[in-house]
């Protein structure tokens, strides 16, 4: 037998042992691989293309902050001065704002408030309520409130229970009613519907003191306008 006729005889037992299916099970594999792999190499790459358009947006954006009578985002207009990250006045276009240094009086009363609230704020959050509501004509949102800890700062372990007070409306006795939320859960969160605003008052009871810290938050509705509801609407009830 020939060198080549030796060849060829290799060659065709070579292919008919070779493990095709497992070949095609693992090409199968690394293609997925790589397609998963695709598709952020495809952003990065048109991130890296069009890094100057992006560059020439960030510009006009920061542009308009510093030149623009009025500012809009979301349908909520930004009022007043502007100041940017190191707190300088980027824009004033009537000259109403005025720089003074502070002194440590005003630094210290600061660091007292957040000492004497051990670092814990009363925030809140609304959207409308679904499916949509109205009272009087106002439109209903779920208004939650709840404590969040000053850029961790704060211990929301240390909390025993939150009481709200939303005023004599709220509730069948005369004063109204008081609400004890006892769970930590959601940041002692509740969630009340209503509509317009309504000022909260928070009593703070903790596990290790006897002594209780009054919170307090004007529940607006100055977010609305992100909801498609107009301002106006919100706040007085026109329809």
């Amino acid at each position: 037998m020939s060198s080549e006729e030796v060849i060829k005889v290799s060659q065709k037992e070579i292919f008919s042992t070779f493990d095709w299916n497992g070949f095609f099970e693992r090409g199968s594999e690394f293609i997925s691989a790589l397609s998963n792999f695709a598709w952020p190499a495809v952003v990065l790459l048109l991130l890296f293309i069009t890094r100057h358009r992006i560059s020439e947006l960030i510009s006009v954006a920061i542009r308009r902050v510093e030149a623009a009578s009025e500012i809009e985002i979301g349908g909520v207009k930004i009022k007043g001065a502007v100041l940017n990250q190191t707190g300088d006045v980027i824009r004033d276009e009537k000259s109403s704002t005025r720089i003074e240094p502070a002194s440590k009086a005003d630094r210290d009363r600061r660091d007292h408030i957040y000492s004497k609230t051990r670092n814990l704020f009363l925030v809140h959050t609304i959207r409308p309520t679904e499916p949509k509501r109205f009272a009087d004509e106002f439109p209903v949102f779920d208004v939650s409130i709840y404590v969040t800890a000053h850029r961790n700062r704060g211990h929301i372990n240390d909390i025993k229970n939150i009481t709200y007070y939303f005023g004599d409306k709220w509730g069948k006795p005369k004063y109204g009613s008081k609400y004890i939320v006892e769970s930590a859960n959601n940041c002692f969160a509740l969630t009340a519907q209503m509509w317009g605003a309504c000022w909260c008052v928070a009593e703070i009871s903790f596990h290790n003191s006897e002594k209780t810290e009054v919170l307090e938050r004007y529940l607006d509705v100055e977010m609305a306008p992100v909801y498609g509801i107009p301002l106006a609407q919100a706040r007085e009830g026109t329809p």
